[in-house]
């Protein structure tokens, strides 16, 4: 009796191997055969912090480079350098978007962005801010980020300032009496 079950429990080891085996034939015959695909698939938001901070913001398509980033808990202040040369109002406003964007729609644990826009002097090293914006999860509507993509190389509407909460400087402004 007693050999009788040991060679029952072979049997199943060896069953259960093949059968293991052929599982694993089968799923690499499949990926030959044209692969598995997802059908439903949403970018659920990632959580943002320290150790992933600069891969996802290297992963942004900015108009200028990032002079300084921090995360406080779940406050992302972000510096933007701006220099003469690369000073265009509208792809300023779609980069502002873009962080926005990044911030609010594509991390689960960010509820506040204080982005500031900066002007960098490189012959003296000096830095002036220019525009600085303190962005609240929840706060805007929907088609602010559009607006706001939208507004080319002219002032930000006033809806658009107080739904961000917008300051602009003196020095912002006069760049627009040159455009």
């Amino acid at each position: 009796m007693k050999q009788r079950w040991v060679l029952q429990v072979i049997v199943m080891m060896f069953g259960c191997t093949l059968l293991l085996a052929s599982l694993s034939w089968l799923s690499t015959q499949g990926d030959k055969a044209g692969g598995a695909y997802t059908v439903f698939a949403e970018e659920q938001p990632a959580m943002l912090t320290n150790d992933n901070l600069v891969e996802g913001l290297s992963a942004l398509e900015l108009p200028t480079r990032i002079g300084k980033v921090n995360l406080n808990r779940s406050i992302l202040s972000v510096d933007l350098k701006v220099t003469e040369d690369d000073f265009d109002a509208a792809k300023l406003y779609q980069g502002m978007a873009e962080l926005i964007s990044f911030s609010m729609e594509r991390t689960s644990n960010v509820d506040q962005l204080l982005l500031r826009l900066v002007a960098e002097d490189k012959w003296l090293g000096t830095r002036y801010l220019l525009l600085a914006a303190d962005v609240r999860r929840g706060q805007w509507p929907e088609t602010a980020l559009e607006n706001l993509r939208n507004v080319g190389n002219k002032e930000i509407p006033k809806e658009l300032q107080t739904w961000f909460r917008m300051t602009e400087t003196h020095l912002w402004k006069s760049k627009f009496r040159d455009l």
